[in-house]
């Protein structure tokens, strides 16, 4: 295997990613003034849905620091077994989706290529990109409980396997936010290229991870 990958450090998603930790820090601290302020006459109740959103948002704020550490970082590519991609993947994003998103894996005990975790940062960026949209088809006006089903499967094929991320939401032809930005530096480094998902006839949007043949 290669090894000794240098990514580029002007890539287009670090001002996207430094405006993700300035939103979030934001609600932090706007938690702590409004808890200072009212915590010796608050009720209980009220205090603790502060508390969950700050809470939240620290561990967001994990997250992307990992993404940002294996966006720059080197090391040899290896195989790594899916199962385990995917839950590191789960442990990843679990603290950024909302609760009206339902996240399924639907893996085969099969081999892909990663270079540290550089395949489950593109797909839990993937994953986030998907359940900040709105659901198709849906009869209810958008709102934060509009549900969204988002799955990462497996698609056996010779030679490498191929990874789709999809999910029953609206995704503009044009998307390349900074999510899918990174996404696609991520999976540069272990020789993978990303695709809008095909079919969209089904309702369904989302991504194609293909791995070149070497």
């Amino acid at each position: 295997m290669e090894s000794g990958y240098v990514a580029d450090p002007a890539a287009a998603y670090w001002s996207g990613m430094l405006g993700e930790f300035r939103n979030h820090l934001k609600i932090f601290l706007a938690g702590t003034t409004e808890l200072s302020a009212s915590l010796p006459g608050a009720v209980a109740a009220q205090v603790g849905d502060r508390l969950e959103d700050m809470e939240a948002s620290v561990e967001f704020l994990q997250t992307l620091l990992v993404w940002m550490d294996t966006s720059i970082s080197g090391g040899a590519q290896v195989i790594s077994d899916v199962l385990e991609v995917f839950r590191r993947t789960e442990t990843l994003v679990r603290p950024a989706l909302p609760a009206r998103v339902n996240l399924r894996f639907q893996a085969l005990a099969t081999g892909v290529r990663n270079r540290g975790a550089a395949l489950e940062c593109a797909l839990a960026a993937l994953v986030t990109e998907l359940a900040r949209l709105p659901p198709v088809w849906s009869s209810e006006p958008f709102s934060d409980r509009s549900p969204v089903d988002i799955t990462v499967s497996v698609l056996p094929n010779r030679g490498t396997p191929t990874l789709q991320v999809e999910g029953n939401v609206q995704l503009a032809a044009n998307n390349n936010g900074w999510r899918i930005a990174l996404a696609r530096v991520l999976l540069g480094q272990i020789g993978g290229t990303l695709e809008p998902l095909q079919g969209l006839e089904s309702g369904h949007a989302g991504f194609t991870v293909r791995f070149r043949l070497k």
